[in-house]
Order: C-alpha cells, then sequence, then structure tokens
C-alpha cells in the first residue's frame, strides 16, 4: 500500500523545475514534454483582470453585458455580476475594471470619476444614496 504524503507550493515549484530539465540542461526537443499533476494538486487556472466599458444602470447583485476595452475581436463581450454596489452614470460610456474566478466575471471597480456628482474641484464625499453610488459636496452634508 501506498503512503500519501502533502507537499507544500515550494516542493511542487521545485519538482516541476526538475521535471522539466534533466541533469541541470533543458529537455531536448527529442523528448515529449508532459505536464504532471500530483494527486491532490488541483488544476491551475489563470485569473483574468480586464478593463471594460458599459452604460446605463447597474443594480447590486444584477448582471450586465460588458465590453472590454482593450480585447479588439468579435468575441469581446461578458458577462459581469456586480456585488458591489448600484451605478447609474447615465448615458455615457463608463469604465470599470473586472475580474474572472473560475468561470464567472465579476466587478472590482467602477471609474469613481465617472459618477454621478463628482467634480474635480472641491471637498466631496462618495456615499450611496437610494441603491447609487454617488458623490455630493461636503457643503450638502
Amino acid at each position: 500500500m501506498a503512503e500519501g504524503f502533502l507537499l507544500g507550493p515550494n516542493l511542487l515549484s521545485q519538482i516541476r523545475r526538475t521535471i522539466d530539465r534533466v541533469d541541470g540542461e533543458p529537455i531536448g526537443s527529442g523528448f515529449r514534454r508532459t505536464q504532471v499533476i500530483l494527486e491532490g494538486e488541483g488544476p491551475r487556472s489563470a485569473k483574468v483582470f480586464r478593463i471594460c466599458t458599459f452604460t446605463g444602470s447597474w443594480a447590486i447583485n444584477a448582471t450586465k453585458t460588458v465590453n472590454f476595452k482593450y480585447v479588439p475581436g468579435a468575441t469581446n463581450t461578458v458577462n459581469v455580476l456586480n456585488q458591489y454596489c448600484g451605478l447609474n452614470p447615465g448615458t455615457v460610456a463608463t469604465d470599470i475594471s473586472i475580474a474572472k474566478e473560475g468561470t464567472s466575471w465579476f466587478l472590482v471597480q467602477p471609474n469613481l470619476t465617472q459618477q454621478p456628482g463628482y467634480s474635480a474641484s472641491g471637498t466631496q464625499v462618495l456615499t450611496i444614496q437610494n441603491g447609487i453610488l454617488r458623490w455630493i459636496g461636503t457643503t450638502a452634508c
């Protein structure tokens, strides 16, 4: 009966480097390279971060189709879940950052300077009013 051992991430990293080299030299083209998945180690999934745009309002806990800003091509839209707060910047295309976890996309951060009430001058407070993220001047507080 085989014994089981738990391997830490540093040891797994060393094993992967060792598999790619023989006697300190890179494996030549005559060898086929294969990925070794050790027992208990899940598949590596890349987490992805993107800048996108959307228009219109976006309620909290709602999904919206957004456009990738710097990814050209036919498939440059994705559905994103907003777990952050309600957004209603109006009809202008608003920049946001999103991230992918597993197979789902999530809102990370809206561009705060594109939210209602923002002004580059004066002192303001970022608040949520009627479920919508917005800026208000401190004189209105």
